[in-house]
């Protein structure tokens, strides 16, 4: 892929993904107010849009750096987004509320300095996109309050924190290493 390709904005994985980021209000609007059909067939959509991105971005040779950043983004304020929500519920403790959405933070941030002061977007691990996925599978756990799976995902999902938040330390700081060798 050249850099033309690799910086083009508009392609349909990011137009997924943008739309995604577009279904988090509806999704939190209709929880809400307690419509869980439309909260069902909303996330199902979101799911679905999710791996088509993915898909049709390594199908179709069209992974770009905006990619990169939409792709993970939608999942981080979907996530956080209905964490607030169910928290303004009362159906989650603050405490979990600010360790995912303060790893989110941290991730971001320290994506921000390194694409600011590096001109370089580390790109989401395995552990990362595996922490995605737990998070999300909590997320839905409590929205429908399936208590067992509220216990399970909960408790990985923090494991899961913890460890995508120590290999993101570990990537930026070796980065940090190879960037001051090199200048």
């Amino acid at each position: 892929m050249n850099e033309e390709t690799s910086f083009r904005f508009l392609t349909i994985p990011n137009i997924l993904s943008l739309f995604r980021i577009l279904l988090i209000i509806p999704i939190a609007y209709y929880f809400w107010y307690d419509n869980l059909k439309n909260v069902i067939i909303l996330i199902l959509i979101g799911i679905i849009t999710d791996y088509l991105d993915g898909f049709i971005a390594r199908q179709f040779n069209q992974i770009t750096e905006w990619g990169k950043i939409l792709d993970p983004l939608a999942d981080k304020l979907a996530i956080g987004t209905m964490l607030i929500v169910l928290y303004l519920k009362h159906q989650v403790p603050l405490w979990l509320v600010i360790v995912v959405i303060g790893r989110d933070f941290a991730i971001l941030s320290t994506g921000l300095f390194l694409a600011k002061k590096y001109r370089l977007l580390p790109p989401s691990n395995f552990i990362g996109k595996f922490t995605a996925n737990v998070l999300t599978l909590m997320v839905i756990s409590y929205i429908f309050n399936i208590e067992i799976f509220e216990i399970i995902f909960t408790l990985l999902g923090v494991l899961c924190v913890i460890l995508s938040s120590s290999s993101y330390l570990g990537n930026f700081l070796k980065i940090q290493k190879i960037r001051k060798k090199s200048l």
